[in-house]
């Protein structure tokens, strides 16, 4: 998975996955008032619009945002700076593997769809050491929601990411890295068009005509339309499901 490339596609779109700002105030809402105005870390934030949201909803707080992708963070320092919040917004290029920061640095770790990249397990047992003893860890990335997904939907994500857990399974996951599970729901359904796939689908006309001549890119580019079709099919059967936990 060539992430830079990717990451080069997804310029200009309102959200990097899927999301919604209303389950983002969602979770924000399982953490006690008593946190919300401590260090916030954002990883793999893109460009920004959970940022914005956790901010405007913990009105105390300092966050570091971090992603590896420069543009990514050049646009959500604009969109902080329009909104206000530049003030309590910084953001710093790192990779979510390799974070430049003291162990036990954070009240809270935020993390919106990007958990995949490592593999869950990896990341919540790798993020854990960021979080202060009590703090909070909140989540989201794709979990299934049935134990027999149609053929179809089970071989395309068996190519894409064949780890995907159960909510249930996630749930452990967390519990197995040390975390307790104070909250989780699933993502809405028009979160993964409203500002994801829908403005994504708006840009692969011009996504086609720029990498006409790159085959990677094609075959990205095909793959995100494959995926887009198999979400028409199923969304009952996978999605996003967030998970607020406490160290």
């Amino acid at each position: 998975m060539d992430i830079t490339l990717i990451s080069t596609m997804f310029e200009g779109l309102p959200r990097q996955g899927p999301g919604l700002d209303e389950s983002t105030i969602l979770a924000c809402s399982a953490i006690p008032p008593s946190f919300k105005d401590g260090k916030i870390l954002d990883i793999g934030c893109g460009s920004g619009m959970q940022t914005l949201t956790v901010a405007k909803n913990f009105p105390h707080s300092q966050i570091t945002a971090t992603d590896l992708h420069q543009p990514f963070l050049d646009e959500l320092r604009k969109r902080a700076k329009n909104s206000g919040l530049d003030g309590r917004i910084v953001t710093q290029q790192a990779s979510m593997d390799s974070l430049p920061f003291e162990e036990k640095s954070f009240d809270i770790i935020w993390a919106e769809g990007c958990s995949f990249i490592m593999g869950i397990p990896a990341a919540l047992n790798y993020w854990k050491k960021f979080v202060k003893p009590g703090g909070y860890l909140v989540f989201s990335d794709l979990t299934w929601f049935t134990d027999t997904p149609s053929d179809e939907c089970r071989d395309f994500f068996a190519m894409v990411d064949p780890n995907i857990p159960s909510e249930a399974g996630a749930k452990e996951i967390a519990r197995s890295a040390g975390f307790k599970v104070i909250n989780s729901f699933r993502l809405p359904k028009e979160g993964w068009w409203n500002y994801f796939y829908t403005p994504l689908s708006e840009q692969i006309p011009r996504l086609k005509e720029k990498y006409a001549t790159n085959q990677d890119a094609l075959g990205i580019i095909q793959g995100f339309e494959q995926e887009m079709e198999i979400r028409r099919k199923y969304p009952d059967e996978y999605g996003y499901t967030y998970l607020v936990l406490q160290n």
